[in-house]
């Protein structure tokens, strides 16, 4: 395995612990919010479900990064990073620098060709 795949192997963990962390307290600024605010509040329920969304999608591409047996890696993780990405609507700027770093990374040759060799591109 590359160290760019290595390094976004980490990346998804850390990411994933992150979003479920900002899926916790945007679901509960939400209901909080909701509270007291008579339901306004609550049209920010979309934010928990971005983080909670990247959250599956991380371990997805985790789990995908981990064994290397499955086909659809790269689109996966290449979906996963993009979910990363989506999550600067929440504030979660350290999945946002993940995602960017992971495409960036899996844009090169030497790791489509790895996956390639693998069978699993």
């Amino acid at each position: 395995m590359t160290n760019d795949l290595q390094t976004a192997r980490t990346f998804f963990l850390v990411s994933a612990i992150i979003n479920i962390l900002g899926f916790l307290g945007w679901g509960t600024s939400t209901i909080i919010g909701g509270v007291f605010t008579c339901g306004i509040g609550c049209l920010m329920g979309f934010l928990p479900i971005i983080n909670i969304a990247s959250s599956i999608m991380d371990f997805i591409a985790y789990g995908k990064l981990n064994s290397l047996n499955q086909k659809g890696t790269y689109g996966t993780v290449q979906t996963a990073a993009i979910f990363q990405i989506v999550t600067i609507l929440t504030g979660n700027v350290v999945s946002f620098i993940f995602g960017i770093i992971i495409l960036t990374n899996l844009s090169k040759e030497e790791n489509r060709n790895f996956l390639k060799e693998k069978d699993i591109f």
